[in-house]
């Protein structure tokens, strides 16, 4: 029988050199090649700044994702959002909570300077007015007075005592000293101890008067004591009504050059603490309970710093932790071995350092830590970074420092694998309502004459900028070709540019170890068969086991119930197709169909779903008049791996179709492809691989002329094979079917008629399709005569 084959000019990749040398002529660096819907949605997220409006990019590596997130953001130089300094300051009223200032871009740096030179003219300032002669004159005017009053005050208790046989004496006891009352007897002072000796009469009488003046000392100097209190805040008050004019000058001085509520409160805070704590600036810098210099109260801890910004803030953030995305306090031990921590070392992290403009994270990072996630979210809903000690910081303080929380204006863009967007939009509910924008960056684009010219310039721009050897034309060319075999499809070609950027790499490094001067087309061919030299060890070891038969497989002659199926093998950066043998036996019975590979756990899902499927097409194609009552098994011999995927369900139809019509399939033919209920053939992928690696077994073991595949015919445009499997075709020695029905497959393999349905609803006797429903009838007569 006559079938349809793929003919020789149909199933390679042909560039025209002399095309290249014409686009060459006009060619220009290419900016973002072959990505309008990806691009139109970053520039779209990056201009509208409202809540919830960051992006999240998505699609496969290599396809230039981060490359053009950097030049979107390079064009984007229109500051939407002002850009500020942020700072944090001592909060006087309540030293625990630090307070976070907002000043325009440029000025923190400037207002860190003007606040230090304001608290260091303080220092002479306090000193100078200090040392006035007014202030002098009055502070000895009040000291003065209160001598005075202290020594009359004295003198007269000093009297009173005499006057009644006593007299003030100052006991002194190692390093302090006493006040007491002692009697006096005969002119002389002596002790109560000494005067019950001599005379006890006038030890009863004078003991009881001496507890009386003994009360009335403690009170006096109590007295003395207030009065020397109410002088030192006399004093206090005189130190700070002689400063205050000065302190209050400067202060105002610096209020002028600012507007900003926050700040002016801040800086009339900052003179009421300077005026009451004057000590601080009369003595060198003291600690204070912290053990932290006492005038670092009045330090400003610049966070964010502008003033060297010229566009709108971008950060790469590689190392995504909690402290690098959202600060922390640092902290230090003392002499004590204590932890001690102040506003000055609370440090920024990308997300406040990027307010006002772009953050770009890895999605992988990011999601890797759940709390951190959340985290992140919860800030972009709120708008605000509250920065905390890291976790893993061990804090011995009496009290922890919260500062304020700060408030930002940062878009996020999150770089993740394709269709990571989908999923987390179905999986987290809060997803969308941050990550309103998803920018889709596509593996391939046509084959237009614009984007080859663009690929072109691609080419152009790698040798320039790494200085690579000159590609010429036909180096292009057969760069071109490799782009459209990635891309599986003769009208496409692949975006997967850092894969085309690699191949440029060790093209010229092999062209400069065969001693060219400019890249040739075989200089390419060396690198690409290179890396399948250094990547092939697993595929050579599979052709060496099938050649000694290690694994059984056969390339010729017909059996029941086995095929060939076609197989792809992913490494990863490497793949390679190898036939498979797929075998069925089947017998009568109510089990179905039962998969080998799922009952030993080798079954994907969506190979399950497909062995349903199988059960399917067979009442749909058969069973019209009779139950359908078979047991049959599934197998992928000598697999020892997980199989899923719909491609080997061709095979196994056909392999399970001659199991039950007993009919012996062609083993010399393979077979790929994905069926659906009612027999139509679906394409599948890596089509080209499959049929490279099955005739290079068939090359191995002997082409007799009979050998081929038979592929899906929707694949037929992705059909791109190298030049010996186009060799075969063009001398007949090997062929390549496309099929669009199961039936049509069935012809193919067994060289008969499959025959369709009449009106009358049998098939055509002796066809293929007859015979096969006669034999599923019989195991259905069979299971019923046997169950009684």
């Amino acid at each position: 029988m006559e079938h349809r084959e793929l003919p020789a000019d149909q199933i390679s990749i042909s560039i025209d050199v002399s095309e290249i040398e014409e686009l060459e002529k006009n060619i220009e660096l290419p900016d973002i090649i072959g990505q309008p819907r990806a691009i139109r949605a970053l520039k779209m997220g990056t201009e509208i700044r409202a809540r919830g409006y960051n992006i999240f990019v998505t699609g496969q590596s290599g396809t230039g994702r981060t490359t053009s997130i950097k030049k979107v953001l390079s064009q984007h130089t229109s500051k939407d959002v002002p850009l500020k300094d942020i700072l944090f300051v001592y909060n006087f009223a309540e030293p625990d909570y630090p307070q976070v200032l907002y000043l325009p871009q440029g000025e923190g740096k400037a207002f860190k300077h003007s606040v230090h030179q304001l608290v260091e003219d303080m220092k002479g300032l306090i000193r100078k007015k200090l040392d006035s002669d007014t202030y002098k004159q009055e502070r000895d005017r009040l000291i003065g007075m209160i001598e005075q009053e202290e020594n009359r005050s004295l003198t007269e208790f000093e009297e009173k005592i005499n006057s009644e046989g006593f007299k003030l004496v100052h006991i002194h006891e190692e390093d302090s000293e006493a006040t007491d009352i002692v009697p006096v007897y005969e002119g002389h002072a002596i002790d109560f101890e000494e005067l019950q000796k001599r005379d006890k009469e006038a030890w009863n009488r004078t003991r009881e008067r001496y507890y009386q003046l003994m009360d009335e000392m403690r009170h006096l100097f109590q007295e003395l004591k207030d009065g020397r209190s109410a002088l030192e805040k006399e004093l206090e008050i005189l130190q700070i009504e002689t400063v205050s004019p000065g302190v209050e000058e400067e202060v105002d001085r610096l209020k002028e050059h600012y507007t900003d509520k926050a700040v002016n409160g801040y800086l009339e805070a900052l003179k009421g603490d300077i005026v009451h704590h004057l000590f601080l600036f009369l003595r060198e810098q003291p600690e204070d309970d912290s053990g932290n210099p006492a005038l670092v109260r009045y330090g400003v801890n610049v966070l964010v710093d502008n003033s060297n910004t010229q566009n709108v803030p971008i950060i790469f953030e590689h190392h995504p932790t909690d402290t690098n995305l959202f600060g922390t306090i640092e902290s230090r031990l003392d002499l004590h071995g204590r932890s001690r921590r102040n506003f000055m070392m609370i440090k920024a992290g990308s997300l406040v350092r990027a307010s006002g403009g772009f953050l770009v994270l890895n999605a992988q990072d990011v999601l890797r830590d759940e709390e951190l996630w959340d985290h992140l979210k919860r800030v972009l809903q709120n708008e605000q970074v509250e920065i905390q000690p890291g976790e893993h910081v061990v804090s011995f303080q009496y009290t922890m420092i919260k500062p304020q929380p700060i408030k930002i204006d940062t878009k996020v863009i999150v770089v993740g694998a394709e269709n990571l967007y989908d999923y987390l939009y179905n999986r987290d509910t809060d997803f969308h309502k941050h990550f309103k924008i998803s920018a889709e960056f596509d593996s391939v684009m046509p084959l237009s004459q614009d984007n080859l010219a663009r690929y072109i310039g691609f080419i152009r721009m790698i040798q320039n900028d790494e200085k690579l050897l000159p590609f010429e034309n036909g180096g292009i060319a057969r760069i071109v070709q490799y782009g459209i075999l990635l891309a599986e499809q003769r009208d496409k070609i692949s975006t997967q540019f850092s894969l085309i950027a690699d191949l440029l790499r060790e093209a010229s490094y092999w062209a400069g170890k065969m001693g060219q001067k400019k890249v040739r087309r075989e200089a390419v061919e060396k690198a690409l068969n290179e890396r399948k030299y250094l990547a092939g060890l697993p595929e050579e070891k599979m052709v060496e086991m099938i050649s000694t038969g290690e694994i059984s497989m056969q390339f010729s002659e017909k059996r029941i119930g086995t095929i060939n199926g076609l197989a792809i093998h992913d490494r990863g950066y490497y793949s390679f197709g190898l036939p498979t043998v797929v075998s069925a036996r089947v017998a009568p019975g109510n089990e179905g169909i039962i998969n080998i590979e799922r009952e030993v756990g080798l079954s994907g899902e969506i190979h399950d779903k497909w062995v349903l499927i199988l059960e399917g097409y067979l009442r749909n194609k058969y069973a019209h008049s009779f139950p359908l009552s078979m047991y049959a098994s599934l197998c992928f011999e000598q697999s020892y791996s997980e199989i899923d995927g719909d491609s080997a369900s061709a095979a196994e139809v056909y392999a399970l179709l001659s199991a039950v019509g007993e009919m012996p399939f062609e083993q010399g033919i393979a077979v790929t492809g994905s069926v659906n209920q009612m027999g139509e053939i679906l394409p599948v992928g890596g089509i080209s691989e499959k049929i490279e690696g099955f005739f290079s077994m068939c090359r191995l073991f002997g082409l007799k002329g009979t050998q081929g595949v038979i592929i899906p015919a929707k694949n037929s445009t992705n059909v791109m094979v190298n030049d010996d499997v186009k060799e075969a075709l063009e001398q007949h020695k090997f062929h390549i079917y496309p099929i669009e029905t199961i039936d049509e497959g069935l012809e193919i393999l067994t060289g008969e008629a499959a025959g369709k349905r009449t009106l009358r609803g049998t098939f055509p006797k002796d066809s293929i399709n007859a015979h096969i429903e006669h034999r599923l009838k019989e195991m259905a007569n069979q299971v019923k005569n046997y169950s009684g």
